[in-house]
């Protein structure tokens, strides 16, 4: 959640963890890696000590059954990953908030092969001023979630790992995506924050997800900007059919239906201002998403099977 609004501003689960399970590592050096900003790394072979910095990449290293392989993570791992993630991450050594500011010396008393990072890290260059490889992973996509999951398995020589999981990944998405196709495909404004009402807009990540699980997206009608803040005037006039809001606690539908105008809005007149999804299945881009789009779908298109 913390990083959609972040950038507004400037379970499958349980499956896709056992496909990560009991796998030693085959692949041998030295592995030539690219991340998503261009960064060119060489490995003499698959790490075996990781600093994940970032829900995202904790994640995507949970989810290939590499947990005692991550010597250190951020706060926001512990504070932003969805269950069962953020319950396996409990009792990792935690490196400090990305945000706010990392404690580098104790990254480098972990002595990692590896820093995983994602785009923001506030002192990241201390932390590559102790000639650690970093390596900074940063999907705006499905896809880029896809290619980020075959570079973790590359680099740590779990590359089979890593292809079933994009392979479970990209049949329970096709399966949803199937379900909701012939489907009508009401008007949905996602609430990120309840003061300013940001929102995804075209192109976002959020906005992917949305189209995926049968949604149109009423921000696509009136801004170009990934993740704008829409006006109250606006959002009443665009009359969507469903609310989700991904900003609870902060907002529900009694103070939803309290707003002025909003009384009038097809959403709130038929009941359907939805609240139940953790945002962070839907705000990180992970393998988490996949739940987090059949939650969506579900509230989309009540009294149909999504799968």
């Amino acid at each position: 959640m913390r990083r959609l609004v972040g950038l507004a501003v400037l379970t499958c689960a349980g499956a896709l963890l056992a496909a990560g399970c009991g796998q030693v590592p085959t692949a041998t050096g030295p592995i030539h890696l690219t991340d998503d900003m261009g960064k060119h790394l060489a490995l003499k072979a698959p790490v075996t000590r990781i600093v994940s910095l970032g829900p995202s990449n904790t994640q995507i290293l949970l989810a290939l059954g590499l947990r005692k392989d991550i010597v250190g993570i951020d706060d926001e791992s512990i504070q932003y990953d969805p269950e069962p993630y953020s319950r396996e991450a409990k009792g990792l050594t935690v490196v400090g908030d990305s945000y706010t500011g990392l404690n580098v010396e104790k990254i480098a008393a972990l002595h990692p092969q590896l820093v995983l990072a994602m785009q923001g890290v506030k002192n990241i260059s201390e932390v590559e001023a102790l000639h650690l490889k970093v390596a900074t992973l940063d999907p705006s996509s499905v896809q880029g979630i896809y290619k980020d999951i075959a570079f973790v398995g590359r680099a740590t020589g779990r590359s089979a790992k890593a292809a079933a999981l994009i392979a479970s990944m990209k049949s329970q998405l096709r399966a949803i995506a199937d379900a909701v196709r012939k489907l009508s495909h009401p008007k949905v404004f996602v609430e990120l924050d309840p003061t300013q009402y940001y929102t995804a807009g075209p192109g976002s990540f959020l906005d992917g997800l949305i189209k995926m699980a049968g949604g149109a997206n009423i921000a696509d009608k009136v801004t170009t900007e990934q993740y704008p803040a829409l006006s109250s005037e606006t959002i009443i006039a665009q009359d969507p059919q469903v609310i989700v809001l991904l900003d609870t606690p902060y907002a529900s539908a009694k103070t939803v239906a309290a707003r002025p105008g909003w009384s009038e809005i097809s959403a709130v007149r038929h009941g359907r201002v939805e609240q139940n999804i953790d945002s962070n299945l839907l705000s990180e881009p992970a393998p988490a998403i996949v739940q987090g789009v059949r939650e969506l779908a579900q509230d989309l298109h009540p009294g149909h099977r999504i799968p």
